[in-house]
């Protein structure tokens, strides 16, 4: 949500795995399974198919609103990597401004010169970029100073202690100042209050992100619910 006209301008495409149980799994359970086994790649990409037709079922109506979807950092060492999105894209009729993709720093550390390539390669066909989790790795500053990241996302565990903790305060404020002056499009995840909301747009904050907006959702419930914070009339 934009938090200066609460306005929705994107949503995160997030992976579930309904069981046989009739629960569904996190993807900390079968994330790291997927790349153990070598089948990332196909689980990333179905994802990502999947979310790009979703994103251009509401882009019919609603065509600011573009969709994230997070790239693994085994994905990320493929020469391939942007030529298969930009067929994606293609084949499901959008443009580059519908897609951000979104980088954890662990995914930069590996490779850093095949990553710096194919993140290069991706903002030439004029997909957004961002760096998801920002502050809990190792190698921020150096990853925003090198590659061409068009959003930085700032971590819940800093959000979630803003309004009590005047240090992780501090840091967000700090991290935002950073990022404006780099150019950068802020992003705050897991906002679950209307307080912390407005506290991080007075001090220059872009996009919100957290249930205090709304949780999870299916694509169906998510069109039912697009027309109270958009500026398209419903």
């Amino acid at each position: 949500m934009s938090l200066r006209d609460k306005r929705v301008v994107g949503v995160e495409a997030l992976a579930r795995w309904p069981s046989y149980a009739k629960e569904i799994m996190p993807p900390d359970m079968f994330v790291p399974l997927a790349e153990r086994v070598g089948l990332i790649v196909p689980l990333t990409f179905r994802i990502m198919r999947a979310a790009l037709e979703a994103c251009g079922r509401w882009r019919v109506r609603y065509p600011d609103c573009c969709v994230a979807v997070n790239i693994s950092p085994l994905v990320l060492v493929d020469p391939a990597l942007p030529d298969e999105i930009d067929k994606l894209l293609t084949e499901t009729g959008l443009g580059p401004g519908a897609l951000i993709a979104e980088i954890t720093e662990s995914s930069v550390i590996a490779n850093p010169v095949m990553a710096a390539e194919i993140l290069t390669r991706l903002r030439i066909k004029g997909i957004e970029l961002s760096i998801d989790d920002f502050g809990t790795g190792h190698s921020s500053l150096l990853a925003l100073l090198r590659l061409p990241f068009s959003e930085l996302k700032i971590d819940r565990s800093f959000i979630s202690q803003c309004d009590t903790d005047p240090e992780a305060w501090k840091i967000v404020r700090a991290t935002i100042s950073m990022a404006r002056e780099l150019g950068l499009r802020v992003v705050a995840e897991g906002i679950e209050t209307g307080a912390v909301a407005d506290q991080l747009r007075d001090v220059g904050c872009d996009v919100g992100q957290g249930w205090y907006f709304a949780r999870a959702m299916s694509e169906a419930d998510l069109i039912e619910w697009l027309p109270a914070f958009s500026m398209v009339p419903a």
